[in-house]
């Protein structure tokens, strides 16, 4: 019986390694999220019962700009690429499944998390880079324990997007329009 569970490990991971994001979502949800405004993509995510790539790209897009900048999967993968947030070699495809360790390095790029000496040397390298993240935001309760390769579902995904914006928010990465609020009335100019 151990031989088997560790000969089932051994094929689990090397599928995980091949494929990544590698299985696209079963069961459509007869609604296009492209189509949706901010507010109805947020609701739709939180009713999938697992979330696409895209989905999770366009969602780390709406979280670190604040607003939606992008309206397609084309647009998105080129944007997160110019920022170093995803990595060509993932060979990441928009209706595939996104998996923990993905949306987490991501999520590390947008909160500027710099991580431990495993994610800061390996990392940089695309050795870990994903796994490293992942267990950094189980480290800071960003997300819940498991493994880099899960399948992250909808209600994970916007729990963990509320909590990635409080810390955007506490350590002031969101940027705030500035307005003169003129001379105060009770001030005396010489």
């Amino acid at each position: 019986m151990r031989r088997l569970s560790t000969v089932a490990t051994i094929g689990l991971t090397l599928t995980v390694l091949a494929g990544g994001c590698a299985r696209p979502r079963k069961a459509a949800t007869g609604v296009d999220p492209d189509t949706l405004d901010e507010a109805g993509f947020q609701a739709h995510l939180a009713d999938v019962p697992v979330v696409t790539v895209d989905e999770a790209c366009r969602a780390i897009l709406i979280l670190a700009d604040g607003r939606e900048t992008t309206k397609n999967w084309s647009d998105r993968s080129q944007e997160l690429l110019r920022r170093g947030w995803i990595r060509r070699e993932w060979n990441l495809k928009p209706g595939n499944i996104v998996d923990r360790g993905t949306v987490a390095y991501m999520v590390c790029k947008a909160c500027r998390i710099q991580g431990g000496v495993n994610r800061l040397i390996l990392g940089s390298w695309g050795l870990g880079d994903r796994r490293y993240a992942y267990r950094e935001l189980v480290y800071r309760d960003l997300m819940s324990p498991g493994t880099e390769w899960q399948y992250l579902t909808g209600g994970q995904m916007v729990a963990l997007l509320g909590k990635a914006d409080q810390l955007m928010e506490k350590k002031g990465l969101y940027e705030s329009e500035k307005f003169d609020l003129g001379e105060r009335p009770d001030s005396k100019t010489p």
